[in-house]
């Protein structure tokens, strides 16, 4: 980075400290910024240009402010660093986000049933080890699909109930984004609007990010049949996530509403 631009990245002005960032491509200096901006839309758009596991967990664990904390634990892939974000935090917040994102089974028991644990983790972690063993097996199980593949509405209520329903039950299909069954699920939660749909669509616009290619084609394909006002206005919000944006407009494209041709005039 040019001495010119590192000035950029230091300036009282946040909305050139934000265009800065945009053209950034020094992570280290990204997640720096992530920590200590005062201003929410440049820490964000700062943690979004960060792809590097211990950089994300550095801001996870030294941000100054919990909105950007989230939003790196949300990047993280590393299994490992996940459980050892669990482990060493006691906000609660941050640990419950940090169980929807550890989808290893084996990482979820080893916090179970770690003693120097604090209680209220090991909580969760019991709680999301069998929430997680259950999901595995209605996965596994044969089910009930509509020609696309796509798992029956039947099939995902039943999933929906099996958790607690609403958004204990799309959070617990959230953490399993990784695969293409969770997807689909999330596509049929998101397409039937509300509260619990705007929530799939957040879990299925993380996954546009993914860099599994299939992934990514999965959660375009299943945004990209949304039709509903309020469900499409949960996708152009994601819009202010500098990493997602492109991926994002692809899919307004696509579908091809007012309200999404209004996004992207």
């Amino acid at each position: 980075m040019s001495l010119f631009k590192k000035a950029d990245l230091e300036s009282d002005d946040p909305r050139v400290r934000l265009e800065a960032v945009t053209e950034s491509t020094d992570e280290v200096a990204m997640a720096q910024l992530a920590c200590i901006d005062e201003w929410p839309r440049v820490r964000l758009a700062a943690v979004g240009r960060v792809r590097n596991d211990m950089l994300l967990a550095m801001v996870a664990r030294e941000g100054k402010e919990l909105d950007v904390r989230l939003a790196a634990v949300e990047r993280i892939e590393s299994q490992k660093l996940l459980g050892e974000l669990a482990r060493e935090n006691k906000n609660k917040d941050l640990v419950g986000v940090l169980f929807t994102r550890i989808t290893d089974k084996q990482v979820i028991q080893d916090i179970a049933e770690d003693t120097k644990c604090g209680p209220t983790v090991r909580k969760l972690a019991v709680e999301h080890y069998a929430d997680e063993g259950y999901l595995a097996e209605i996965a596994d199980a044969e089910e009930t699909k509509d020609e696309e593949g796509r798992k029956s509405d039947q099939a995902v209520e039943a999933l929906l109930a099996a958790h607690g329903g609403g958004l204990r039950g799309v959070r617990a299909i959230g953490r399993f984004r990784r695969s293409e069954k969770a997807l689909r699920a999330l596509g049929t939660i998101a397409g039937k609007g509300g509260e619990t749909g705007g929530l799939a669509v957040e879990y299925l616009c993380g996954a546009l990010a993914s860099s599994n290619t299939e992934l990514a084609a999965c959660a375009t394909e299943e945004l990209s049949a949304l039709t509903d006002a309020d469900v499409v206005a949960a996708l152009v919000r994601a819009l202010d996530n500098p990493a997602l944006r492109e991926p994002i407009r692809d899919v307004l494209g696509r579908i091809d509403t007012p309200e999404a041709r209004a996004a992207l005039g």
